[in-house]
């Protein structure tokens, strides 16, 4: 699957200053703040691009990601990289085609399976080869068939893919991409600049339990509103932070909030200016989403040393062990919920030791450096899975 761009290599690593562009659909939540953070790296030492859609079918980027890349000298290019109909999508090719014979890239790097669907058809184009690099972040349920045909037919021309969970990791080697193509980069975090930004305040008194992810079906918030009348006690309160994504889906976590009277213990606090700041005040961590790339805001959460509980799935499962940095969820159902957050609740001391241990385990894994020369090693062809 794919070609071989052996000079596309060489031309990417024979000098110093390299030209990069990152295809993202949308600079949003976890994955668009690594993406971010990995353009404002590169362009220390390069130039750099990044290509979002901006705005399509009603979804945007996240101000705040933009405002960092302008800041850094980041060049922001819009093509609608979201939307598959045909006519949006071969337009965007189009487009793509215009803007690297402009920028002349050694590196696009593409985040997501319509970026790299495109930059594939592109590239069979362009006079001088680029080294094309996939990233697959993560793999929805319920996608339909003619969708993951479509990304892995993207998947199988890029040079490499990064992919960090093994099971993500696994439908790319089914699908026929050769294992030595597939590479495993985990986000690393900025770690003091994350503490420094949480400060050092811890609760005092009171219980509250919190989520961090846009609003949307596939983060479950909903669910975990319907857990809050099961919790054996009425003193839990619940935060919910992060933007609508979905405006019904946000309608029926309210109605769900009003109807169960818990609006004196359930609060919506959409975007915030300082996420960590909230993170480190809680008890727990709880997250219900049913797909991860990796996780980031749960990584971020044990950094603070704040106590995570989490459904077992892809990406997490890279990392959190039960009951020994974590405790896991047997489903999604509101008693098991509770059930698990009530123990927690009750067993401090235990879930302290696993905060320890989960904290320790993302100073030692998960250094920003580290991903840095990693990724380096992926744009030279000398990291492997």
């Amino acid at each position: 699957m794919g070609r071989s761009t052996e000079n596309s290599t060489a031309r990417a690593t024979d000098r110093d200053v390299q030209r990069i562009i990152h295809l993202i659909p949308f600079l949003w939540s976890g994955a668009g703040n690594v993406v971010t953070r990995l353009a404002v790296s590169q362009q220390s030492r390069g130039h750099v691009a990044v290509v979002t859609s901006g705005r399509s079918r009603g979804e945007t980027d996240w101000q705040l990601y933009r405002d960092r890349l302008e800041e850094a000298g980041v060049r922001h290019i819009q093509i609608d990289l979201f939307d598959r109909r045909p006519e949006v999508f071969w337009s965007s090719v189009r487009k793509l085609h215009e803007a690297v014979d402009s920028f002349k890239p050694d590196i696009v790097h593409c985040h997501a399976g319509v970026p790299v669907a495109a930059a594939a058809i592109v590239r069979e184009e362009v006079p001088v080869p680029f080294l094309l690099i996939g990233q697959f972040h993560s793999w929805g349920p319920d996608r339909p068939d003619w969708m993951n045909r479509m990304d892995l037919w993207g998947f199988g021309r890029a040079d490499r893919v990064i992919c960090n969970a093994e099971e993500y990791r696994g439908i790319l080697r089914d699908s026929g991409l050769p294992a030595e193509r597939i590479v495993a980069v985990p986000w690393g975090l900025p770690l003091e600049e994350i503490e420094e930004a949480a400060g050092t305040s811890r609760p005092t008194s009171g219980r509250t339990i919190g989520f961090v992810g846009r609003i949307e079906p596939r983060k479950r918030q909903l669910e975990l509103v319907q857990t809050m009348p099961c919790l054996a006690s009425d003193d839990v309160r619940l935060e919910l932070v992060g933007p609508v994504a979905d405006a019904e889906y946000a309608a029926r976590v309210q109605n769900a909030i009003d109807d169960a009277g818990l609006a004196e213990r359930v609060s919506l606090k959409g975007e915030v200016p300082n996420v960590y700041a909230h993170v480190t005040n809680w008890d727990l961590f709880v997250s219900l989403s049913s797909d991860e790339g990796q996780g980031i805001a749960i990584l971020e959460a044990m950094a603070l040393g704040t106590p995570v509980v989490s459904t077992d799935i892809p990406g997490v499962r890279e990392y959190l062990k039960d009951r020994q940095n974590g405790l896991i969820l047997p489903s999604v159902e509101p008693g098991d919920v509770a059930a698990t957050v009530s123990w927690a609740l009750d067993h401090p001391n235990d879930v302290s030791d696993f905060a320890d241990e989960a904290r320790a385990m993302v100073r030692d894994r998960y250094h920003w450096d580290a991903t840095i020369r990693a990724m380096n090693g992926v744009y030279s062809g000398t990291s492997h899975g």
